[in-house]
């Protein structure tokens, strides 16, 4: 059973969760999915003893966002004036109920996965050689980001920091931006050494050409994705 729960096989089942999810038409259906879904991960945290109000905060910045989706598609301007619009409002909850049940399914398969253990599983992931690497690096750059931000912030606030709208506050965002880059570029490459210290290194292009299960996933993963876009 760990050999199937391995973090780089966990990336691929939600990969392939989330595709077939998108293809879903049925609201009742995806309504059901999601109650399910919110259940059996309100369960498995609450017996791991993990803070739930973190994840209720990001579930309200997601449908923040679905907040506005419905007050995009919800009406329309027609001959009578603005009128409510019954396709859009049924677009809107299909697009909500497809947010809400991938993000509790990544939440699900993903569950306990730090940045390094999501490193590590990129790497492992069936893709091409660079497109690995741009993940790894991706992933650290905004991990690091992050962190040299609220560092920042810290700093600044802690030197009486108030920010308005002037000319002074534009002048110190602007230095914030540059120094946020400075930082993070040379976070970013202690964080490479660190990992070529701890032996880790990207799969060669040739290692992974020449492993054929590594191809039979290749191959299923770009028909999927086929036969996603040509379904849309």
């Amino acid at each position: 059973m760990n050999r199937l729960w391995q973090p780089h096989l966990r990336l691929i089942y939600a990969f392939t969760f989330g595709l077939l999810i998108s293809a879903l038409q049925h609201s009742g259906l995806l309504a059901g999915l999601n109650l399910f879904f919110l259940l059996l991960l309100g369960l498995i945290l609450q017996r791991r003893g993990k803070n739930r109000a973190d994840y209720f905060r990001r579930w309200l910045s997601l449908n923040s966002f679905s907040l506005l989706i419905w007050l995009t598609l919800s009406w329309k301007i027609g001959p009578q004036g603005i009128t409510i619009n019954e396709p859009g409002m049924q677009t809107a909850l299909l697009i909500c109920l497809r947010m809400n049940l991938i993000l509790f399914s990544v939440w699900l398969f993903l569950l306990d996965i730090n940045d390094t253990l999501l490193v590590q599983a990129i790497a492992r992931l069936p893709l091409p050689h660079k497109l690995i690497r741009l993940f790894i690096l991706t992933v650290r750059y905004i991990a690091l980001l992050g962190d040299t931000n609220r560092k920042i912030l810290t700093a600044m606030r802690a030197r009486g920091y108030r920010p308005g709208f002037n000319r002074h506050t534009f002048r110190i965002s602007a230095q914030r931006v540059a120094l946020l880059l400075i930082h993070a570029f040379i976070r970013i490459e202690k964080s490479e050494m660190a990992l070529k210290a701890r032996a880790f290194r990207f799969e060669s292009e040739h290692k992974v050409a020449a492993a054929p299960l590594r191809k039979y996933f290749e191959v299923l993963t770009a028909v999927l994705l086929i036969i996603w876009i040509g379904y849309q």
